[in-house]
């Protein structure tokens, strides 16, 4: 009889529980408990599950040193800790401070859930970070990318530092149908209650259950003067225009700012004309490798071999001060989790960008239009993937969902669809110049 089990080969091993499971908990908070006899607690609702009431608490040092050594590796000492969050140069603050200050959202990191209280749920956190000292700051979450750039010094010049965040608010497969509605929602300057927004939209194109591209299409732009303080006189400034604006320039052909915008707004314009079932439509790009593939784009689609998801995007700037804090931390772990390292040759590595789901803190300018105070992956130890890879649920009927799957399994019979190229660079999914 035969020793070997072959059932055993994919069976999970269990690991031994060195306790409550660690988290990043964003919560909301209600009121502070903070009696001198006692620990003091954060009480309110997490961001993410607003019926789910929760206590929050700061660890004791001794807590501290106990889940380090948990964690495996040489254990720091009481001292160590104690320094950390008392006596050293950068404390931790107390949720006394933070009621005196009258703190709303606060994310507690490495939080861990140790009972229940009258149905409440108890935890204790290592360290507690104001996400806004405004009443009025907002918390928005999604699937996300958090971008930090240093300026670059380059022979034509300078490039600005870059201090943003991607958030994408919306996923739809689109069709001759509802391609216009997807096109001015996405691309609409104003959200629902009329307030500015900064939009974006992507078009991942799927073919055989993979991406073969995602060229992104931004609002166009217009010249206005503005008076400029500094230099006492007028001078022209771009201005986003309205989605129908941005949709007719794009149709119409209208070139962009050089090259590269040129190739994007071609191979936007060719996937959305095969979606209306225009005909082949005109294309700016001067190099022949971006004219062949943006043509190939059309026909693939207008063929029925491809299929279009229509991601809708916003571009969050972070404010002034908030900006400064994030450039200078941007190679602390949870910042470089939205940086993908890809072997680019033998000797060098290229940077893709990365997403996860984040959780973003907001106060809103006079009209309206969103800035990030505060930025984070909603996890504690974040899994990011590229756009590519990115799963987002879609908006579409499931019946749509349905005939889409048909579709896609006919598109990809041996014989059918067009030549499709390799999945784009980075380039092509991700523009460093916005």
């Amino acid at each position: 009889m035969s020793k070997f089990d072959p059932s055993k080969l994919n069976a999970r091993t269990t690991r031994r529980s060195s306790g409550p499971r660690p988290e990043r908990l964003f919560l909301v908070v209600d009121h502070y408990e903070t009696p001198e006899g006692g620990f003091h607690y954060a009480v309110g609702h997490r961001a993410d599950q607003p019926d789910e009431q929760v206590r929050v608490r700061l660890n004791t040092v001794a807590e501290r040193v106990a889940d380090l050594a948990a964690r495996g590796g040489k254990a720091p000492s009481e001292d160590a800790v104690k320094a950390q969050y008392v006596t050293g140069e950068n404390t931790r603050d107390s949720l006394q401070d933070k009621a005196k200050a009258d703190i709303r959202l606060i994310a507690f990191d490495d939080a861990r859930r140790v009972g229940e209280n009258d149905g409440v749920a108890e935890y204790r956190a290592h360290w507690p970070k104001t996400i806004s000292t405004q009443p009025e700051a907002e918390l928005l979450t999604g699937k996300g990318h958090i971008r930090l750039r240093d300026a670059i010094e380059h022979t034509n010049g300078r490039a600005k530092a870059q201090a943003y965040i991607e958030l994408i608010t919306g996923s739809t497969m689109a069709s001759a149908e509802n391609v216009d509605q997807l096109l001015h929602e996405s691309l609409t300057i104003k959200d629902a209650q009329g307030r500015a927004r900064d939009p974006l939209m992507i078009l991942r194109v799927h073919h055989d259950g993979k991406v073969v591209g995602a060229p992104r299409l931004y609002p166009s732009m217009e010249a206005t003067k503005i008076f400029d303080q500094a230099l006492g006189e007028e001078r022209e400034v771009g201005r986003r225009v309205d989605a129908a604006k941005s949709v007719e320039n794009l149709l119409a052909a209208t070139p962009g700012r050089g090259e590269f915008q040129d190739a994007q707004l071609d191979t936007v314009r060719a996937i959305v004309s095969a979606l209306k079932g225009l005909d082949e439509p005109k294309f700016n790009s001067t190099d022949e490798a971006m004219f062949n593939k943006a043509r190939n784009m059309y026909w693939g689609v207008r063929e029925g071999a491809l299929q279009v998801e229509v991601v809708s995007a916003e571009k969050i700037d972070f404010g002034a001060d908030t900006r400064k804090t994030y450039l200078k931390d941007k190679d602390r772990p949870h910042l470089a989790a939205y940086t993908l390292k890809e072997p680019k040759d033998e000797t060098s590595v290229r940077e893709v960008p990365a997403y996860t789901d984040t959780v973003v803190g907001i106060l809103r300018h006079e009209d309206g239009e969103p800035y990030a105070v505060y930025a984070s992956p909603q996890a504690l130890w974040p899994k990011a993937y590229k756009l590519a890879d990115l799963h987002l649920p879609s908006s579409q009927p499931a019946a749509e969902a349905e005939a889409n799957a048909q579709a896609d399994a006919t598109a990809s019979a041996p014989g059918d669809a067009p030549e499709i190229p390799a999945m784009a660079g980075d380039d092509d999914d991700y523009d460093p110049s916005y």
